[in-house]
């Protein structure tokens, strides 16, 4: 379901699983009754059949029936409550909002990332690494727990070069005094660019490539 000029969305099956359900028991049911047609009209006039299997898969036919019918309206809730989220996910675009994970698109005007810990490190190092994974700068973080940091860049290597904008990743490398690695929780910040449906539920477009789950926004600034 596109959304918007820069929305995406998830190929969606034409035929519900309810749909196929319900064809297959019409065609399983069509067979049922061609057979017992034939075999009334054959049967022995001095010895009948039995009409209590007959009886007992007509009802099993119907229960069936009646649970496709049940699942197709479910489906249609399903897809109804889809619809109103992605509806609502729209009105993030064009926002500024702070998402778990250290992915993010980086304009040329540079961002921000947060961390915290804890359990206090020994030592942080932040590093950040470019859409194919190169690391492209580095620096020393801060130490204190509890508390989130933020660290600013503006798209600047290393060697002291400006690099274009694009898609960068932020990771944190913290050890305690023994050396043992220490787990950072980090976020960033990008601006949401379009919507895309998900069998997850609506993703939020940060640039025109990271596809961000709404559970994981923070805070929409």
């Amino acid at each position: 379901m596109e959304l918007n000029a820069l929305s995406k969305s998830d190929p969606k099956p034409e035929t519900s699983n309810a749909d196929s359900a319900l064809d297959k028991l019409t065609d399983d049911f069509d067979t049922f009754l061609t057979l017992l047609t034939t075999q009334l009209q054959n049967q022995d006039p001095l010895s009948p059949m039995d009409t209590h299997e007959m009886t007992a898969q007509l009802v099993q036919f119907t229960q069936v029936e009646q649970q496709v019918a049940h699942n197709q309206n479910l489906e249609k809730l399903v897809n109804l409550q889809t619809a109103s989220a992605d509806a609502a996910a729209v009105s993030y675009i064009g926002r500024q909002v702070q998402v778990d994970g250290g992915t993010t698109n980086v304009p040329s005007a540079g961002t921000a990332w947060g961390y915290e810990f804890e359990t206090a490190p020994d030592s942080v190092t932040l590093n950040v690494l470019d859409g194919s994974g190169k690391l492209v700068f580095a620096v020393d973080g801060e130490t204190t727990a509890g508390i989130r940091h933020t660290f600013d860049w503006d798209l600047t290597n290393t060697d002291g070069a400006t690099l274009g904008p694009g898609s960068y990743t932020m990771n944190v490398s913290a050890l305690d005094a023994e050396g043992k690695a220490i787990t950072a929780t980090v976020d960033s910040i990008g601006e949401v660019s379009g919507v895309q449906s998900s069998t997850n539920g609506p993703q939020l477009l940060i640039g025109s490539d990271i596809a961000v789950a709404l559970s994981k926004v923070l805070k929409v600034q």
